[in-house]
């Protein structure tokens, strides 16, 4: 993420949390700006360990906790389950609203990717479930594997042992 687009999710952070009649504190915006530093998900204690090391004032895990409840409430961030980590939205510029997220995560470099459900597969495969009497408990898919660039790293690996 370059200088302007940090600008520009800063900005919108903010008129996101007033449209919903809430501030975006110091403290907020500060967790808010590591993880959009980060490039990966992190945990709560792994953004208080940072948060702490960056700023003078230090925070406690438990506030770094309800924080990020209130940027998952106003849409800002997501919470990985399987990870247990924490991401921000990369949709939130767009101004609109997505029911149904779908992250993909490398098991191997512990990168997340929120992806776009442009053709709406996710959705097709909620109805399906609800279809077949299921109730998802929640609207989020998370799909673990191993991404392309870790893929070319093994694969790179092998041919040099093989030589």
């Amino acid at each position: 993420m370059n200088k302007q687009q940090f600008k520009e999710m800063m900005g919108f952070a903010i008129k996101r949390c007033e449209a919903f009649e809430k501030k975006l504190t110091p403290k907020r915006q500060q967790v808010f700006e590591i993880l959009l530093k980060a490039n990966k998900p992190l945990s709560a204690y792994e953004l208080t360990d940072q948060f702490n090391k960056q700023i003078n004032t230090p925070i406690l895990a438990m506030s770094v906790y309800r924080i990020l409840g209130f940027l998952e409430s106003v849409g800002l961030v997501h919470r990985l389950k399987l990870e247990n980590k924490f991401i921000p939205c990369s949709y939130v510029n767009d101004d609109r609203e997505h029911q149904l997220s779908m992250f993909l995560i490398c098991s191997s470099c512990n990168k997340a990717s929120e992806v776009n459900d442009l053709n709406n597969s996710v959705k097709s495969l909620f109805r399906e479930l609800k279809m077949k009497g299921f109730t998802p408990a929640t609207s989020q898919l998370e799909i673990s594997g191993v991404c392309f660039g870790c893929q070319q790293s093994t694969a790179n690996t092998i041919k040099k042992k093989d030589k």
